[in-house]
C-alpha cells in the first residue's frame, strides 16, 4: 500500500512539475512573442521610413530652409562653370561611380550630364543633359534623350537648421574623404564602424557601465555609445532629447538604413552632415566646410594634425573649436592621435610629429558672411510668428521652401556693394558707414526673389529692407497720383507750377516748396507734375483729390495710414522698402497689390503640410487696371526724361517705369512687367545723406535690374499691358 501510494505522490508531483513548466514557459514564451512582434514593428517601421526618405531624395528631405528651385531653360544666359559651381553648392557629387543616395554629375565637352536625386516615381527624369554654346548661353536641355523646354534643379540649401544662423556647404563622396580624415574619425568615434550592422554590443555597454558610473576610465569616457550610423539618423530624423525611447528608434532606424545604404555612403553622408562650429554668421556643417573656413584649405590638403583636429571636434564642436579655444583643440587633437596610433593607423614618429604640430587657423574673413542672411532671419521671424500655435516647432523638424532667387540675391548683393564701396570713400569723414537695402518682388505674385538688408550682416543684423521706417519722399507720389485718378482727375489737368500757399481744414495753411527752390512758373499737367517730381503740383492735387482718399489708397497698398495733412503727398509717412515694393506691384499688375511671398511651403517631418493655414499668397484689387496703366505711363517718362533719365539706356531692353525719392535718404522705386525693385541709400542715425535718389539709390537699381533681365529676360517685357 505504502509503495502505490509512493509511486501515486511522484506521479502526482511529476504532473504538477510539467505544468508548472509548461506555465514558466507559457509565460516566458507570450512575453518574447510579444517583444518579437513590437520589435518586427519598429523595425518595419523604420524601414518604410527610410525607404521613404531615400526615395525621395536623402538629403532633400532634410530639415532647414531652402531656396527657390533654379529653372534651366534653352537660350538662358548661364556660364558652364555657374551650373558645375551651382550643383555643388546644391550636393551633387562629381563624377560619382555610382547614384544611391544623391544626384550626380559629370563634364563632357561643352555638355553636363546630370543625374537628379530620386525623386518620388515619374517626377524625374534619370538623365538630363545640358549642353552650352559660346556665348555662355545654354544651348539645349535634354531630358531622357527628349529635348525639354526647362528642368528644374533641386532647391539649394540656405540653411539646414530653421530658426538658426546660415548655413553653406556642398556634397562629399566617400573617395573624395582623406584617408587621414577617416582614419581619425573612426578612432574616435566609432572604430568598429566597418565591423557592425549599425549597433555596436561593446559602445553600448560601455554607455551603460558610463551611465551607472562603473565607466570611469579615460577609454570609456573616450568613445560613447551610439555607432556613426546611430548619429547619423539621429542627426537628421530624430529630435534632440535624451529619452530611451529616442534610443530605441535610434537603433531601429540605424539598423535599417545599414541594410539600404553601402558603410561607404553612410560614412559620407556623416562626414556632410555634422555640425563643425559656428564662424562669422553661418553654421559649419560638414567636414569639406570645416576644412575651408579653420585652415584655409581642401579637405585633400590637410595636414595629419588638422584631419585630428576636426575629427576631434565631432563630439563637442563649440568646446574644441581651433580659433575661440585653441588650447583644448590641442588637447582633444592629441587624444585623436592617441586613438589612431593605438589603432595601427599612424607610425609613433608620425604620431610625434602631428602632436608637436602648432594650433593654426585661417582668419576669418567677409566670405565667412553666407547668402541672404537678411532674408533668412525674416524667414525665421515669419515662422515665429505665423506658427506661434504650434509649441513644438524644434521637434517638426521643418522644411521651409522659400522664394528667394539665389542668382538675383548675389546680383542684389553685389550692387549694394559696389555702390556702397563708392559712398564710403565720400563719407570717409562722417564716422559713421552709409547702408543700402534693397528688395525685389515677383511684381505678379509677391515673391521675394532678393533681399538686402545691410552692407554687413556680421555688422549689423538690422534688416533694413523690413524693419528700418523711414520717410520714402517722393516715391509716395504716384500713389497720390493714382488717388487722384480714381477720383476723376486726369493726367493732362493743369496745375500752377509756381510758390503757392494751400488752405485746408478750413483756416490751416501750408506752403510747399520744390527741391532745390526750382519752378517753371507756369501751368503744367499732372503727368509733368509726376514725371518732373514738383511737390507743389503733386500738394494741389492731393487736396483737389482729398487727403482722407489719398490715406485710404495707401492703406490698400498696405502702408500705414497717414494722418491726412497736406506733408503726406510728399512722403512723410514712414514705410519701409518692403512695404514700398509691395505698394508698386499694384502699378506693375494692372491695378492688383502683391503682398510679399517669402515661403512657398512649409512641411513637418512627417509630411504635414502647414503652409494652407498660414502662407497663402494674396494679391488684391488696389485700384482700376487704367490707373494702374496711366501711373506706369507716366513713371515710365520719368525714366525717359524725367529725374530718373540717367537709366534711360535700359530702356532698350524692354519696358521700365519707376520713380526717385529724396528725404534725409536717397531712394527709387521701379519695375517691369514682371518685377518690382525699390533701394533704400541713407544712415543708420537718420542724419542727411545729402544726395538725391537718383545720386545714390537709382545707381543700384540701375544695375541690379540691368543684370536680372540678362540673367533672367522673362522678368522683362516689350510692354505694359
Amino acid at each position: 500500500g505504502n509503495a502505490r501510494a509512493q509511486v501515486r505522490s511522484a506521479a502526482t508531483r511529476a504532473r504538477q512539475a510539467y505544468h508548472l513548466r509548461r506555465i514558466f514557459a507559457v509565460a516566458l514564451i507570450v512575453p518574447l512573442l510579444f517583444l518579437t512582434a513590437a520589435l518586427a514593428y519598429s523595425y518595419h517601421s523604420a524601414a518604410n521610413l527610410i525607404d521613404a526618405r531615400l526615395a525621395s531624395g536623402y538629403l532633400t528631405s532634410r530639415a532647414g530652409i531652402y531656396a527657390a528651385p533654379r529653372i534651366l531653360r534653352a537660350g538662358q544666359n548661364f556660364p558652364r562653370e555657374r551650373l558645375i559651381e551651382t550643383l555643388r553648392r546644391a550636393g551633387y557629387i562629381e563624377n560619382a561611380a555610382s547614384n544611391v543616395w544623391n544626384g550626380a554629375f559629370k563634364t563632357e565637352g561643352n555638355a553636363i550630364e546630370i543625374r537628379p536625386r530620386r525623386q518620388d516615381a515619374g517626377s524625374a527624369p534619370e538623365v538630363v543633359q545640358v549642353t552650352f554654346n559660346r556665348r555662355d548661353q545654354i544651348e539645349t536641355v535634354i531630358a531622357d534623350g527628349l529635348f525639354a523646354e526647362s528642368f528644374a534643379l533641386e532647391p539649394e540649401v540656405l540653411t539646414h537648421d530653421a530658426g538658426t544662423k546660415t548655413s553653406e556647404r556642398g556634397t562629399l563622396a566617400y573617395e573624395q574623404i582623406p584617408p587621414a580624415l577617416v582614419q581619425a574619425i573612426l578612432s574616435i568615434e566609432d572604430r568598429r564602424f566597418f565591423d557592425h550592422q549599425g549597433l555596436d554590443a561593446t559602445g553600448i555597454g560601455r554607455a551603460l557601465l558610463s551611465w551607472t558610473g562603473w565607466g570611469t576610465n579615460n577609454e570609456m569616457r573616450r568613445q560613447g555609445g551610439s555607432t556613426i550610423t546611430q548619429q547619423l539618423v539621429k542627426n537628421t530624423y530624430l529630435t534632440p532629447e535624451r529619452t530611451l525611447r529616442r534610443k530605441y528608434n535610434e537603433a531601429m532606424l540605424a539598423s535599417a538604413l545599414e541594410r539600404r545604404l553601402s558603410k561607404q555612403d553612410i560614412f559620407a553622408l556623416y562626414c556632410n552632415e555634422i555640425y563643425l562650429g559656428q564662424r562669422g554668421t553661418f553654421a559649419i556643417h560638414g567636414v569639406a566646410q570645416a576644412a575651408q573656413v579653420y585652415f584655409g584649405k581642401e579637405l585633400k590638403d590637410l595636414s595629419l594634425a588638422e584631419a585630428a583636429i576636426i575629427a576631434g571636434m565631432i563630439r563637442s564642436p563649440n568646446r574644441y573649436a581651433p580659433d575661440r579655444r585653441p588650447e583644448q583643440a590641442r588637447a582633444r587633437r592629441n587624444t585623436v592621435i592617441d586613438a589612431m596610433l593605438r589603432d595601427d593607423h599612424i607610425t609613433p614618429e608620425e604620431a610625434q610629429s602631428a602632436s608637436a604640430e602648432p594650433v593654426a587657423v585661417a582668419p576669418a574673413t567677409t566670405d565667412d558672411q553666407a547668402t541672404a542672411p537678411y532674408f533668412i532671419d525674416y524667414v525665421n521671424r515669419l515662422v515665429e510668428t505665423k506658427l506661434a500655435a504650434y509649441d513644438d516647432l524644434e521637434e517638426r523638424n521643418l522644411r521651409i521652401h522659400t522664394t528667394i532667387d539665389l542668382d538675383l540675391q548675389g546680383l542684389a548683393e553685389a550692387s549694394v556693394k559696389r555702390e556702397l564701396e563708392k559712398l564710403e570713400k565720400v563719407y570717409q569723414k562722417r564716422g559713421v558707414k552709409p547702408q543700402a537695402a534693397l528688395v525685389a518682388l515677383d511684381a505678379q505674385t509677391g515673391h521675394v526673389l532678393a533681399m538686402v538688408g545691410g552692407s554687413h550682416y556680421g555688422e549689423s543684423q538690422l534688416n533694413r529692407a523690413t524693419d528700418a521706417r523711414r520717410q520714402p519722399g517722393s516715391i509716395y507720389k504716384p500713389i497720390v497720383y493714382a488717388a487722384a485718378l480714381e477720383s476723376g482727375l486726369s493726367p493732362v489737368m493743369l496745375s500752377t507750377d509756381a510758390p503757392r500757399e494751400f488752405i485746408y481744414d478750413r483756416h490751416a495753411k501750408y506752403r510747399p516748396a520744390n527741391y532745390g527752390n526750382g519752378y517753371s512758373m507756369r501751368d503744367v499737367t499732372l503727368r509733368t507734375g509726376l514725371i518732373k517730381s514738383l511737390n507743389v503740383v503733386t500738394v494741389d492735387a492731393a487736396l483737389r483729390t482729398g487727403l482722407p482718399r489719398v490715406a485710404a489708397l495707401a492703406e490698400r497698398l498696405g502702408l500705414q495710414k497717414p494722418q491726412p495733412y497736406p506733408a503726406l503727398a510728399l512722403g512723410t509717412t514712414e514705410a519701409t522698402p518692403l512695404e514700398m515694393a509691395s505698394a508698386y506691384t499694384a502699378f506693375a499688375n494692372g491695378g492688383e497689390r502683391a503682398r510679399p511671398v517669402a515661403i512657398t511651403r512649409a512641411t513637418d517631418s512627417g509630411g504635414l503640410s502647414l503652409i494652407d493655414e498660414v502662407f497663402n499668397e494674396r494679391v488684391e484689387r488696389s485700384i482700376r487696371p487704367t490707373t494702374a496703366y496711366m501711373i506706369t505711363d507716366m513713371l515710365t517718362g520719368v525714366i525717359e526724361g524725367g529725374t530718373a533719365r540717367s537709366a534711360r539706356g535700359l530702356l532698350k531692353q524692354g519696358a521700365f517705369a519707376g520713380k526717385t525719392g529724396t528725404s534725409r535718404d536717397g531712394w527709387f522705386a521701379g519695375y517691369t512687367p514682371r518685377i518690382v525693385c525699390v533701394v533704400w541709400v541713407g544712415f543708420d542715425d537718420n542724419s542727411q545723406l545729402g544726395l538725391t535718389g537718383a545720386e545714390s539709390a537709382l545707381p543700384v537699381w540701375t544695375d541690379f535690374m540691368k543684370g536680372a533681365l540678362e540673367l533672367r529676360p522673362e522678368l522683362g517685357g516689350a510692354a505694359f499691358m
